[in-house]
């Protein structure tokens, strides 16, 4: 009897030890009962929607709302301090600040032939161009190596002349063909005026490199100390794309007294050859000043606005909206009749230039494309 109580205890003994070796085994096939619902079906119920549906939703925003740069602070590049441009980048920067909710804005130093490299290249994102300089960067040709391809359209302000200046008591300067021994000042680096003049002095046959060696100086100046030169007499000439109004402009023709010279006429469209996007135009007897009596024979140029094409599309949907609306406050930097904005907003521009979205969705609302 004992002995069978004994065997029936190790029974029992045996009995649990393999009772307690098949929950051993429950525990360690857990995870791999578990890990194949996680392997067979979650993969498969998160790549059926992706594989069907999420490129789909994802690329027509891309295309069309993909959200752009929305700068904390946007400076708008202009000229150099004292000059024209810098005025009406000035002048546009506190419109835009005044009347674009949250965004601070000012004006920034630049040059027309600066300004489409600075904004190619994120330095900028907003300034002024002339549209054939505007182009000529976008197509890296003339001045520019590469392709300016960031570049985008905003809006045309202007029309600039571009004129050449003397004192009016210098009687051996009546046109351009006389400035080629003279001391003369045709810009500063970086301006589109430099570019013109030297193109100007090209057609007249003239190379600028030689003046020197001809006797005279050529010194590369901003508006404001090329202009003080001349009225101190310390040179002879000198040039620029100015408002004929301009303040300066105004003060010289008083004293000491200037007058405009003018180019030969039948090289302007040799002129217009080598710097595209310039007009010829005629300015009539006395509409400098009285003493003008002749007519002066030269080109203008299309001042516009262009931004970095990743600049967001609402933004430049509201800069459109209140430079065309704040057209008025830019007419007391040049003529009222030299201004396009409202007229012609897309002037001087190439059809193969790229208009900014944000602002061909504004001209298209205005009807205006």
């Amino acid at each position: 009897m004992k002995r069978m109580k004994k065997g029936l205890v190790i029974s029992l003994v045996l009995v649990l030890l393999f009772s307690t070796g098949c929950a051993g085994t429950g525990v360690s096939s857990a995870p791999e009962a578990s890990s194949t619902p996680a392997v067979s079906s979650a993969p498969e119920a998160s790549s059926t929607p992706a594989d069907s549906s999420t490129p789909e939703a994802s690329s027509t925003p891309a295309s069309s709302s993909a959200p752009g740069i929305v700068p904390e602070f946007l400076e708008v590049f202009s000229g150099s301090m004292g000059g024209s441009w810098y005025s009406v980048g000035s002048e546009i920067a506190t419109a835009l600040q005044e009347k674009i909710p949250g965004l601070i804005s000012s004006v920034a130093p630049g040059g027309g032939a600066a300004n489409p490299t600075t904004i190619n290249n994120k330095e900028g994102l907003l300034g002024l161009v002339y549209t054939g300089v505007a182009y000529e960067a976008y197509q890296g040709v003339g001045e520019y190596t590469e392709e300016h391809s960031n570049l985008s359209h905003v809006i045309s302000l202007y029309s600039m002349p571009f004129i050449w200046v003397t004192l009016r008591s210098e009687t051996s300067i009546n046109t351009v063909y006389d400035i080629g021994d003279k001391r003369i000042s045709p810009g500063r680096t970086g301006q589109t005026g430099l570019a013109i003049s030297q193109a100007c002095l090209a057609v007249h046959g003239i190379d600028m490199d030689k003046i020197t060696e001809n006797g005279g100086t050529v010194s590369l100046l901003g508006d404001s100390e090329r202009l003080n030169m001349l009225r101190d007499r310390n040179l002879d000439a000198v040039s620029g794309l100015l408002p004929l109004d301009h303040s300066e402009l105004q003060s010289l023709s008083i004293s000491p007294g200037i007058k405009l010279i003018t180019m030969d006429q039948a090289k302007i469209s040799e002129l217009q050859q080598k710097i595209p996007g310039l007009e010829a135009i005629t300015i009539d007897p006395g509409t400098f000043d009285s003493y003008q009596t002749e007519p002066i024979y030269t080109v203008a140029a299309i001042t516009s606005l262009v931004c970095h094409k990743e600049l967001d599309e609402e933004l430049v949907y509201n800069i459109t909206k209140v430079v065309y609306e704040e057209y008025e406050r830019l007419n007391k930097y040049f003529a009222p009749e030299d201004n396009v904005i409202i007229t012609n907003p897309l002037a001087g521009v190439d059809k193969d230039f790229p208009i900014h979205p944000g602002a061909m969705k504004f001209y298209q609302e205005k009807g205006l494309i």
